[in-house]
């Protein structure tokens, strides 16, 4: 017998009396949902696939299986649930001559990440395996997706805009977004090196520059241990909101602009949170910012991973791969970018949460040392 329960610490997936899958509340919902962008009834039946597949290839339950063979049931479950079974066929039929494209910055492709953006094959993420980096073409082209291209307004932000594209619940989820913007600022001083004494003795001399600051979560944050913090945005929309929530005033504009409005100003700290994969140049924009760090200052990156396992898993159901995000990096080769414009890694890590339900904190921390992870955090200092 199978049944779904949910308890006070969680909901739960019991078959043969025994516990195959269990998640607390809020990820479930505000994570595993969220960010597949599915309903509470299709995840449940991509739980029940990953279970019954479990029975089908290994004859044992999900829970008595060892990790390798979790991630087999992970993937037919995919299969099953997102590409009915296509995802061979869909690969196969796709023969793709890279001959005369090059990226957004001249980079050569050799390789199809994404062969639909969660089923919309209008669009293709192509890049280069080797050097692990890759970016959005428009299919019919075969053109990268331009930065200008994406529109920043009210809709942008929406619950009720497009699939696979913005960020439909950033406003509305204002406390757990400040906790995490609280939790990531904590964790870039304490990983801050000699800077964290310093900053913490005199925090109101530490300036901040929050590039896409939006809502201003991280300000917040910022605000919170006492740096002096700035912000700068594209949408007029986003930073309206947020002078309404929290009373800050936004620039608004590109990087390029900041000249017109910083006066000089060096920033301790530059923090780009989410941002540079809708960079269609970030190399470029990267080496602008350097004129803005102070000598002992730190530039903070945090961005999806394009050799994330879950990457692996999901394919183009990969819920990082979006309309609106034109460019894709690993650790590796976000450190080779940095790298490149004379900038040296401080600290960099990836971690991944999605299926924590199914292959355990054990797991998700090996992973996440192996540089696996879905997520990038990396701190650079001048070299």
């Amino acid at each position: 017998m199978q049944q779904w329960v949910e308890t006070t610490m969680g909901i739960l997936f019991v078959s043969r009396g025994s516990v195959q899958f269990a998640d607390d509340h809020d990820h479930w919902r505000k994570g595993f949902c969220r960010l597949l962008e599915i309903d509470e009834s299709k995840a449940r039946q991509f739980i029940e696939n990953t279970v019954e597949a479990s029975e089908q290839i290994f004859g044992r339950n999900l829970s008595h299986l060892q990790e390798e063979e979790r991630l087999t049931c992970l993937f037919e479950a995919v299969n099953k649930t997102f590409y009915k079974h296509q995802r061979n066929r869909r690969e196969a039929n796709h023969d793709l001559d890279f001959t005369g494209l090059v990226g957004p910055e001249g980079e050569t492709p050799d390789t199809v990440f994404a062969y639909s953006i969660s089923g919309n094959a209008d669009y293709l993420v192509i890049g280069n395996e080797i050097e692990e980096f890759a970016w959005l073409v428009d299919a019919k082209t075969m053109k990268p997706v331009t930065a200008d291209s994406i529109i920043y307004d009210e809709n942008y932000y929406s619950p009720q805009g497009g699939e696979h594209y913005g960020m439909k619940e950033y406003v509305l989820q204002m406390d757990w977004r400040l906790e995490k913007a609280r939790r990531i600022i904590n964790m870039v001083v304490d990983n801050a090196g000699t800077r964290k004494e310093k900053w913490l003795a005199k925090p109101e001399k530490v300036k901040m520059l929050d590039v896409g600051s939006g809502v201003g979560y991280f300000r917040k944050a910022a605000e919170t241990l006492g740096f002096e913090h700035f912000g700068i945005d594209l949408s007029q929309d986003i930073i309206k909101h947020c002078k309404d929530v929290f009373g800050y005033d936004t620039w608004n504009g590109h990087v390029e602009d900041l000249r017109k409005y910083t006066a000089g100003t060096k920033f301790q700290l530059i923090t780009l949170f989410d941002v540079i994969e809708h960079l269609e140049k970030p190399r470029a924009v990267i080496a602008l910012l350097k004129e803005f760090l102070a000598d002992d200052g730190l530039i903070v990156v945090r961005t999806p991973n394009l050799n994330a396992q879950e990457a692996e898993i999901l394919g183009d159901y990969y819920y990082s791969f979006k309309l609106d995000h034109v460019r894709y990096f690993s650790a590796n080769s976000l450190n080779e970018m940095m790298h490149g414009i004379k900038m040296k890694s401080l600290f960099s890590e990836t971690a991944s949460h999605l299926f924590k339900g199914i292959l355990g904190a054990d797991y998700l921390f090996k992973l996440g040392q192996a540089r696996r992870g879905a997520d990038i955090l990396a701190f650079y200092e001048h070299a």
